[in-house]
């Protein structure tokens, strides 16, 4: 007979957790099932059934006596030097955060007042100008208008007035 493969470790343990009871009712029977079908997995489940009982022979360590006081005694002194500390910083966080929420509002008194002297001082309003005067600026875009419209975006033309196009002009 030929020899069979071992277990994979999903099916080791899903195995596992039928052994230690952790399994739902249904996925429990689905394990059992293969138990009952597969002599492969009934002999793993053997094995760690017998490899389970064996811990139970292994002694089981104690803790000191004292165990208990010495890991209180040592939380202790950090507990209350940590509740001091965070009693002690409470009125400083509060501080904090009331000293950064005046900046902001500050800042933003002062952005939106300032805005219209900044304006009025580094962009001056634009006059006013005619329709004429407007083209008369614009007369070389008004010459070439019919050669712009077949254009299909201003790339193209920031693309031609590269110098190293056609040079400088």
């Amino acid at each position: 007979m030929p020899e069979q493969p071992p277990l994979n470790d999903d099916e080791r343990a899903e195995l596992i957790a039928y052994l230690d009871g952790e399994l739902e009712l249904t996925d429990a029977e689905a394990v059992e099932r293969k138990l009952n079908g597969d002599p492969r997995i009934r002999a793993e489940a053997d094995a760690l059934r017998r490899t389970f009982n064996l811990l139970e022979f292994l002694p089981k360590p104690e803790p000191s006596p004292n165990f208990t006081n010495q890991t209180l005694d040592r939380v202790n002194p950090v507990r209350k030097s940590t509740s001091l500390r965070l009693i002690a910083s409470r009125p400083r966080r509060w501080m904090k955060r009331v000293g950064w929420a005046a900046a902001i509002l500050l800042a933003g008194v002062i952005g939106y007042g300032g805005a219209p002297w900044v304006e009025a001082r580094f962009w001056p309003a634009a006059q006013p100008v005619s329709e004429a005067e407007q083209m008369a600026r614009d007369l070389r875009v008004l010459e070439q208008l019919g050669l712009y419209q077949h254009v299909p975006d201003n790339q193209f033309l920031n693309e031609l007035d590269r110098p190293e196009l056609f040079g400088d002009e």
